[in-house]
This record gives C-alpha cells, sequence and structure tokens, in this order.
C-alpha cells in the first residue's frame, strides 16, 4: 500500500496548486503534540509480530509475537510494560511494580520523530476532500546534515501524510526512508540468556517502508476534550541482510536460522480502553 501512494507522489505533488502545505503541517504538529496530554485518559494493550520473508514475498522465517500493556509509574506517566511472549518465555520482571517493569521502550512511538517530518520545508498539497487533505513531503538533504539524529533520519523520508480536515491531525502516514539519516547503530539490552552483545545496524534505515494509521478514540463520558488519536496499526518493511544471525527486540536476543532473508516484516495493532470505559476498542 505504502509503495502505490509514493509511486504517485511526485507526478501529484508537481500536478496540484501551490497551497500553505506548510501551514497545514504546523497545524498538524500542535494537534499531534496536544494529543499526546490526552494518553493519561487511557489504558491499552499492543501486539507485535515479526518475520522474515524472501525476495519473492514469501515467508521463510517467524520470530514469536510480544503482548505488552500501558502501565503508570508513580510519577503518573505512561510506558509499555511486557505481558506475554506467544512462545511461552516468562515476561521480563511481570510480577513487579510498574516503575520496575518499564523498559526504556514505548510501543506506541514511532522509528522516526513524527514532529519533524511533519515540519519539513519540503512539501506541498496534493488534494483534498472536507474530510481530508493529503499532503506530500520529500526529503530535506540540507537538513541530512543535521549533527542530530532524529533531524536528519525524518530528512530522510519521503511520505504522503493524510490530515484530518477538522482537527488537522495526521490520521495517516505512509514512506519510504530514501537517504541514509536513520542509518545507525546501538548496543542492544538484553534481559534474558544472551551469547552476543556487540552493536548491532537498526533495521529502520534506508529502503524501509512504513504504514502508520491513527484512530481517534472518542470519550465515552461525555467529554470530548478527553478524547484521544491512538496508532492502531503500524505496518514496517525492513531491509534484511541475509548474513545476520541475531535479532534484538523487547531485551531478548532471538537466532535467526534461514539465510534467504530479504526483508522483516513488523506489524503492531492496540487496542484502546478508556478509564471507567466497560468496552474494547479493536482495530484490525
Amino acid at each position: 500500500m505504502a509503495r502505490i501512494w509514493l509511486l504517485s507522489l511526485t507526478l501529484l505533488a508537481s500536478a496540484a496548486p501551490a497551497q500553505d502545505a506548510t501551514g497545514m503541517l504546523a497545524k498538524a504538529i500542535t494537534a499531534f503534540e496536544n494529543n499526546q496530554q490526552n494518553e493519561k485518559h487511557w489504558n491499552w494493550s499492543i501486539v507485535e509480530t515479526r518475520h522474515i520473508e524472501n525476495r519473492s514475498g514469501k515467508t521463510v522465517e517467524t520470530f514469536p509475537s510480544v503482548t505488552s500493556e500501558s502501565v503508570i509509574r508513580t510519577n503518573g506517566r505512561r510506558c509499555n510494560a511486557l505481558t506475554e511472549w506467544d512462545d511461552g518465555l516468562e515476561p521480563y520482571m511481570k510480577g513487579a511494580d510498574p516503575d520496575q517493569r518499564c523498559q526504556a521502550f514505548n510501543a506506541l512511538s514511532t522509528p522516526f520523530h513524527v514532529p519533524l517530518l511533519l515540519a519539513s520545508a519540503q512539501a506541498k498539497v496534493l488534494d483534498r476532500t472536507p474530510r481530508a487533505v493529503r499532503v506530500a513531503v520529500l526529503p530535506d538533504p540540507a537538513k541530512m546534515k543535521s549533527p542530530v539524529f532524529g533531524e536528519r533520519c525524518a530528512a530522510s523520508i519521503k511520505a504522503i501524510v493524510e490530515l484530518d480536515a477538522e482537527s488537522w491531525f495526521p490520521m495517516r502516514i505512509e514512506g519510504e526512508v530514501t537517504g541514509s539519516g536513520c542509518n545507525g547503530s546501538f548496543q542492544p539490552v538484553v534481559h534474558y540468556e544472551s551469547y552476543d552483545r556487540r552493536p548491532m545496524v537498526s533495521q529502520f534505515r534506508k529502503g524501509a517502508t512504513f504504514s502508520i494509521v491513527y484512530q481517534r478514540q472518542e470519550d465515552k463520558f461525555g467529554n470530548p476534550a478527553n478524547s484521544y488519536w491512538i496508532s492502531t496499526v503500524q505496518h514496517y518493511v525492513q531491509p534484511w541482510d541475509s548474513r545476520s544471525r541475531l535479532l534484538f527486540y523487547w531485551g531478548r536476543q532471538i537466532s535467526v536460522r534461514n539465510t534467504t532473508g530479504h526483508h522483516m516484516v513488523k506489524d503492531v495493532k492496540t487496542t484502546a480502553q478508556e478509564f471507567g470505559a466497560g468496552s474494547h476498542l479493536l482495530f484490525k
């Protein structure tokens, strides 16, 4: 889906009439940041799956899925804590208090900083309807040289952003990493038995494609100000080195057996529930 959108990006961007795309994206940044203040009214559960495909798109290896939930720290802030590995491994510190269970990871977040992508000056309106406005965001070569990783990464992305015409919130972001600004390495944190702790290459790098869908969760107690946009679906297709033999996520080292993998597919699905509400909102 992301590739279909991206194929038309250049033609649409040149054909659409000039409009104030940067002004619309500035409103989107404000809406996105204001929305984060409402997370305190909501709980959520997240399921992540990962598998490797070969060049023809056939799945050649599947890895344990992981479920996490939002918990509240003593400072009142949210974090995500592991609740289940589907292969039966006992989750790290599952019975501990929330502050101990919290890991330095936010499963609702994205591998790039959304406001920095929206801050791009390389943008143009593609089309608009009474419900939504689509804006093309092109890579920014100047910012790709920034000493700040987040700025380099956001500047390396070509994307189409669909804005809600009423609130200006970015309802959907689909794109591709076309530059090297997201490339990098990290030192994995391992909470389980490990045999190798060498620096690892980031999977979200040049060549990766993604689709992120946000849906508005309506407040059920008559207060629209508490409604919350949450990323119900995230889909990533990321380059994979067939020589790689290890995969790290959620503090766990996973052995990779297959030698024909071409890309890693990661899917994230979120279920949201408002505090005090009796029903769940599930989007698939």
